[in-house]
């Protein structure tokens, strides 16, 4: 896959059950790239449906887990992201880039079946072009390019739930080499 990979590195989050959890901020703004997309995200939006980034009180537990290597080029911060359950009949993320994040490393805590779906931004036509897709299973780790357009088809009244660790520097395949073997 070009934007997403999953990788089988073990992280142990046996350690957010003690963690103190905040709220950070909601988006639940739609970007030019969600527009025309399929999804009834503007009625998510009036029901006062929103994604949520959470805080952790003990980051460094899931930091120092990660290979040296890559902590060496750079320091990420992690965040709790959750989407909560939608009743809407086709709920979902619609297609955005993530502010001040280059790539992310996501464990998923609680996942149901969603798509996380990857776009090329056409200028020209000002409309994203479809790329490639995924699904993430509970337990499962993905590296995830998070500047480029991406949606989440959601499950109705399903929430869905990770552990980001977060870069802003690094790239994509810069975060996903450091995960490979040598």
């Amino acid at each position: 896959m070009k934007h997403a990979a999953k990788i089988d590195y073990p992280i142990d989050t046996s350690a957010l059950v003690s963690a103190s959890i905040t709220q950070l901020r909601d988006y639940g703004k739609l970007q030019r790239y969600g527009k025309g997309l399929p999804g009834d995200y503007k009625q998510q939006a009036r029901d006062g449906w929103v994604a949520k980034n959470k805080g952790i009180s003990n980051p460094d537990v899931f930091i120092n887990q990660l290979p040296g290597k890559l902590l060496a080029r750079e320091r990420p911060y992690v965040i709790i992201l959750e989407l909560p359950p939608s009743n809407a009949e086709n709920p979902v993320l619609p297609a955005h880039r993530d502010y001040n994040k280059t790539c992310g490393v996501n464990i998923y805590l609680e996942a149901n079946g969603e798509v996380t779906k990857f776009y090329h931004w056409n200028r020209d036509t000002r409309a994203c072009d479809y790329v490639e897709e995924f699904r993430a299973a509970p337990g499962e780790t993905w590296v995830m390019n998070t500047d480029v357009p991406h949606s989440v088809t959601l499950v109705p009244n399903k929430a869905r739930r990770m552990l980001s660790f977060c870069f802003t520097k690094l790239k994509y395949d810069e975060v996903l080499e450091c995960f490979q073997k040598s």
